[in-house]
């Protein structure tokens, strides 16, 4: 097994935003912006060095709730000196528009029969606004061809490769649970990272898509083939969202004798709705510090709508006195 020894550094893994309004940029800036600059000084940090949002920025995938998030991040990005270039974004479900998709259906007779059939060009198109938030951040274009959206993003000074993948590429109105990797997106990846295996020598590989592994729910992902892959390429962790829940203990990865190991960071929920919360779980994000060969994970919640972030303390250590975050090796 490869030891991998990083820089040290901090990474902020937020998931499901779920943006509504500009309200709710200012309000949420304001929240998060307090408590990360009281965790600066608590674990001595003066920038977030990559920002990961693991999907559903959006609630409705509209041009008005993008535009609120890029409000937020903007702002977010400034004050915490967080480069464009190390901002990695990933869809959800929530980040596909329904009507647009919808535009793609078309009811015809085939042997007398009326079937639906998809436009699937169109079809694509239902990633539009996505696209566009998407270009603003990170002044890049996303690709809507299904195939290259495993997304390889590299940062050398932090010795870091994270690759996006989209787990909602085959979703849509009429279709809602069928969540999956696109075989051909990691191939297509992993083929790009196996090129340049020179360049990427001791960087730590992470990856990060929207949905679950292991939930009681039909809409995670079914098909683990991909898992394997991501092992064998040496991926050491693995960050979703969609469950509004984050908890160490759903989903931990392991194959071969020789130790390899593939961990899941899920994120919980930063801004859903209340009647979306999971019970038990309120709001959470995750500040992320490596440094050497470990990867200590700070969990965060806001229990009140409105009201502030507070260690999350659900981890290690026993009552009363259990520790806001846990600790992986690298």
């Amino acid at each position: 097994v490869q030891t991998i020894s990083v820089p040290k550094s901090f990474i902020l893994h937020l998931s499901d935003l779920h943006f509504g309004s500009l309200a709710d940029a200012n309000n949420w800036y304001g929240t998060i912006a307090d408590d990360l600059n009281d965790l600066s000084s608590e674990l001595d940090f003066n920038q977030i060095d990559a920002l990961i949002i693991s999907g559903d920025i959006a609630n409705r995938s509209t041009e008005e709730e993008y535009h609120a998030a890029e409000k937020f991040i903007t702002q977010l990005s400034g004050e915490f000196r967080i480069k464009r270039s190390n901002i990695i974004i990933v869809p959800g479900n929530h980040d596909l528009n329904w009507d647009l998709g919808d535009k793609a259906y078309e009811k015809c007779r085939e042997n007398g029969r009326l079937v639906l059939k998809c436009n699937h060009e169109v079809h694509q198109r239902r990633f539009d606004h996505f696209r566009n938030f998407y270009q603003a951040i990170r002044m890049e274009s996303y690709p809507l061809e299904y195939e290259h959206q495993g997304i390889v993003y590299h940062m050398p000074k932090l010795k870091i490769l994270v690759l996006g993948l989209n787990s909602s590429w085959q979703l849509d109105s009429n279709e809602t649970k069928e969540a999956s990797i696109h075989p051909d997106s990691i191939t297509y990846a992993l083929n790009k990272i196996r090129d340049n295996q020179d360049f990427y020598e001791g960087f730590l590989k992470m990856a990060v898509w929207h949905h679950p592994l292991s939930s009681p729910y039909e809409d995670r992902i079914k098909d683990h083939g991909f898992m394997e892959r991501l092992a064998k390429g040496g991926f050491r962790f693995a960050l979703h969202g969609h469950v509004h829940k984050s908890d160490k203990s759903l989903y931990s990865y392991d194959v071969s004798a020789g130790g390899r190991k593939l961990n899941i960071i899920g994120a919980g929920t930063f801004g859903a709705p209340v009647r979306e919360w999971t019970p038990g779980f309120p709001l959470q994000y995750n500040l992320m510090k490596l440094e050497d060969n470990k990867m200590t994970v700070y969990t965060r919640r806001r229990e009140e709508l409105n009201g502030a972030w507070k260690p999350d303390a659900r981890w290690e250590g026993v009552a009363p006195y259990p520790l806001p975050y846990y600790e992986m090796t690298i």
